[in-house]
């Protein structure tokens, strides 16, 4: 009898075990472009701005000879932004210029 007790003990434990391996796994964060956004919401924000940003400066006067520095430091801006904010993902520049 005790044996068998014994035995019992070590399945249901086993089980136990068994069962607590996919919730480990799930318990894992998934990485998506989505999921980074949703973490860093101030930094889409940034990065929504500086795009409405660059769009009026490409569209607007010389902004007295400083326009075309302007849209490359906003560009760069952007970039760096987007780089800080997908980092855990791994992606290269052209694939951070295209992420929304």
């Amino acid at each position: 009898m005790n044996s068998l007790k014994r035995t019992m003990t070590a399945v249901v434990l086993s089980g136990m075990g068994l069962c607590a391996q996919p919730m480990l796994a799930s318990a894992a964060p998934q990485l998506s472009i989505q999921s980074e956004r949703a973490a860093h919401p101030r930094l889409v924000e940034a990065i929504r701005l500086l795009q409405d940003g660059l769009k009026d400066l490409e569209a607007a006067h010389d902004f007295g000879g400083n326009k075309a520095a302007a849209i490359t430091d906003t560009r760069r801006a952007i970039h760096s932004l987007k780089r800080a904010l997908y980092y855990r993902l791994k992606m290269d520049d052209a694939a951070i210029d295209s992420a929304q």
